[in-house]
């Protein structure tokens, strides 16, 4: 297999010409697909609805880019998210929220991680804060996140941060307090899984990414069979009891709001890789911070994320495909 240059710019559309969400896509770019998802679509329904979402989203935001704009045009993303030995989550999410379109990214983090992540991310802006003897956030500067989360669009919380006392109580009161948009994601949702009232009191938006683990954490222990089995149903349900828009990752991630639900056709293998999941959190709080609607910033990330990793795989083999390979292609599409 070739290797793809992420520099050349003719190679990059010769692969992504095979791939065009466009009435005119052949028969054999489709099975091309299908070949690397392992699955032939059987709502083509489905396609056509996740399709149209992201090409209307991608559209609007290549066309807020053509006018008078500066990096305020497309909002602030807060990332509350990694934790000593948990760095690359918060590298990963917050890179992913700059190759998808965040004019600012700011990382309130734990200073256990600050030097290693602003000598690897540049671009973002930093709100370093004392950290716990876990190496985390400490609940006892609750007053200082909000502070700093009070001036982002949105906010992505939960990668890497870990489960402790600090972070549910941490947690538990952003969703209480910030009338924003939270992107709740990994730690984010297990440090609500004992506290889930807090999630279906709140009264302002919400999105959730779990993995189908993560939602049996939600569901009080629900067996994994019983999740899978019903994947649809548990993520319309779901989202309609707790007024939140729910992605429930895995072969064909479902996204719904409790009353819209899509299956996304794209994705494949190459996505089973830890961080993965932080990009995914990244790309979908940069799209809410630039102000693209909820389910529909979520379905087009969850498509934009499994659209990276098939290009990429039409060249390379998804065996060695990392998360932060999916970035670099992010920045292409």
């Amino acid at each position: 297999m070739s290797i793809i240059n992420l520099f050349d710019r003719e190679q990059i559309n010769r692969i992504k010409q095979g791939f065009q969400n466009t009435k005119g896509r052949k028969k054999s770019d489709i099975e091309r697909i299908d070949e690397f998802r392992g699955i032939v679509s059987a709502d083509k329904m489905y396609a056509f609805l996740a399709d149209k979402i992201y090409e209307d989203v991608t559209a609007k935001l290549e066309e807020m880019r053509l006018g008078d704009c500066n990096k305020g045009t497309f909002g602030t993303l807060g990332c509350i998210c990694g934790s000593y030995g948990m760095t690359g989550a918060a590298m990963l999410c917050s890179s992913a929220a700059y190759a998808s379109g965040a004019g600012i990214v700011k990382c309130i983090i734990p200073d256990s991680i600050y030097p290693i992540m602003a000598g690897q991310v540049w671009e973002a802006v930093y709100a370093p804060l004392p950290a716990s003897d876990n190496g985390t956030l400490r609940y006892s500067d609750m007053d200082k996140i909000l502070g700093h989360a009070d001036g982002c669009a949105s906010l992505v919380v939960g990668c890497g941060i870990k489960v402790t006392d600090d972070t549910e109580k941490i947690v538990c009161e952003l969703l209480q307090k910030y009338e924003k948009p939270v992107i709740l994601d990994a730690d984010g949702i297990n440090c609500i899984s004992k506290h889930i009232d807090v999630l279906k009191e709140r009264r302002h938006p919400t999105i959730l990414t779990p993995h189908p683990k993560e939602m049996s954490r939600l569901l009080g222990g629900v067996p994994l069979s019983d999740i899978q089995n019903t994947r649809e149903k548990t993520a319309k349900d779901f989202a309609k009891e707790f007024g939140c828009v729910l992605a429930l990752k895995g072969h064909g991630t479902v996204i719904s709001d409790g009353s819209k639900t899509i299956v996304n056709p794209t994705g494949n293998g190459a996505l089973a890789k830890g961080g993965t999941g932080d990009v995914l959190a990244g790309i979908t709080g940069a799209y809410v911070c630039q102000g693209i609607e909820n389910f529909d910033a979520c379905a087009a990330a969850v498509y934009a994320h499994g659209y990276a990793a098939d290009i990429i795989c039409h060249e390379v083999s998804p065996v060695g495909i990392t998360a932060s390979d999916i970035i670099s292609i992010l920045k292409l599409l």
